[in-house]
């Protein structure tokens, strides 16, 4: 019986097994990484316009505004209100006190995909950001 040969087959199954994990989580990192930064920016300005405007609504329509922009659907985005669990943008959960001195906290969530292929993406998660905005000490709340 002839083994010339096997150590390549070893070797090239053996670079197979090995190198294809790694570049699945190297292929993924990006995607991941730049909905992280999408998820703060969203929970950022929600938080801001929810301030400067003393309102809720207007931290929602702001996030609505940017999952516009990035080309999200609305179904892959949900906002949560100070410490509130986020929900769908439709109906967002938790509620902030609109008083002197007090933190407005946003948490976005952005679902993406794992894996994109040429046959449409595999898997998902929920990526989240957050952001937390102070009403000024001296703000007229009229």
């Amino acid at each position: 019986m002839n083994e010339r040969g096997h150590g390549s087959v070893e070797f090239a199954m053996a670079v197979g097994v090995l190198l294809l994990p790694v570049a699945v989580v190297v292929l993924a990192f990006g995607p991941w990484s730049e909905t992280r930064v999408t998820a703060n920016v969203m929970a950022a300005e929600a938080a801001r316009a929810a301030v400067l405007e003393l309102d809720q609504a207007a931290g929602n329509r702001a996030v609505i505004d940017l999952a516009s922009d990035y080309g999200l659907p609305p179904t892959e985005v949900r906002i949560g209100w100070c410490g509130a669990a986020p929900g769908p943008l439709q109906a967002p959960s938790g509620s902030c006190p609109a008083l002197r001195g007090t933190a407005v906290t946003v948490e976005v969530e952005v679902w993406t995909p794992t894996f994109n292929t040429p046959w449409g993406p595999i898997g998902g998660l929920w990526v989240s950001g957050e952001h937390a905005e102070p009403i000024d000490l001296y703000r007229s709340l009229d």
